[in-house]
């Protein structure tokens, strides 16, 4: 069973860049991962959230033909991801991303799922899925319109399942056009970082963070996610130490001064 965190969806720590409520981007986009890989490959890190606007909007770096084209999706790609060093969620997924390709698809459905209250509704019937499985559609429809209550008509729900297949089809998760199967996405170091600093966030310590939601998003079993862990602690990406079978994870590498206070104050 998928569980999104012991505490309510509605109580993620959105000073910390997560998003809750009722918007979300994949009731018309899907991850955009090639759009967001041609992003950051153009822009430097640490370039501010207008820099990323002007790189969109008038270096048209994504090479889209209209200005109005060129607006929308910097503005979903915001939405989505955020593109804001001062936004934390976003700075170190940045950090993470410029330290190693392998798992990058992960990294960015990661901070996707932080985002997106759609795309989060859609993970228990993805991530529920054995290997090689055919995805249902009519599940999936079915869960959306459940999750969402009368948010969406037929067509909308139709509509979220669609853009939704897509994104975990980017990430990894799923494989195929038409009939989408279930498959392990790549996984490394940064992604695994990635996703115990999300539950970090969230108040979880010690070994209860290889269990959260955002853990189980990696798809991986849990050793596995233990021994990169322990490659993110040696490439310095976050500190992980095992004593005696007492886990003990932090973030001090990776997380400013304000950061680690705005944190204690949460714990």
């Amino acid at each position: 069973m998928i569980r999104l965190l012991s505490q309510t969806v509605e109580s993620l720590p959105e000073e910390f860049g997560f998003r809750t409520g009722q918007k979300g981007v994949h009731n018309s986009r899907t991850l955009s991962y090639e759009d967001l890989e041609t992003l950051l490959d153009a822009v430097p890190r640490g370039a501010s959230n207008d820099e990323y606007r002007r790189a969109i909007r008038e270096e048209n770096v994504l090479a889209k033909n209209t200005d109005s084209t060129r607006r929308y999706v910097g503005q979903r790609l915001s939405q989505l991801y955020g593109l804001d060093p001062e936004i934390l969620v976003f700075r170190v997924f940045r950090k993470y991303w410029e330290r190693g390709e392998r798992g990058r698809r992960m990294l960015a459905l990661l901070l996707a799922l932080a985002r997106d209250p759609i795309l989060r509704m859609t993970a228990p019937p993805i991530l529920g899925m054995e290997k090689g499985e055919q995805l249902d559609k009519a599940n999936l429809q079915d869960t959306i319109a459940e999750e969402a209550g009368d948010r969406f008509n037929e067509t909308s729900v139709k509509k979220i399942a669609q853009m939704t297949a897509s994104t975990w089809t980017q990430s990894g998760h799923l494989e195929g056009r038409t009939k989408k199967t279930r498959q392990r996405p790549e996984n490394g170091p940064v992604s695994t970082a990635y996703a115990l600093l999300l539950g970090h966030l969230c108040g979880v310590r010690g070994e209860l963070l290889f269990d959260t939601f955002w853990a189980q998003a990696l798809d991986t079993p849990e050793h596995e996610r233990m021994d990169f862990a322990q490659a993110a602690s040696q490439r310095n990406l976050m500190t992980y130490r095992n004593a005696g079978g007492i886990i003990e994870v932090d973030f001090e590498p990776v997380l400013t001064s304000e950061e680690k206070t705005r944190i204690r104050e949460q714990s």
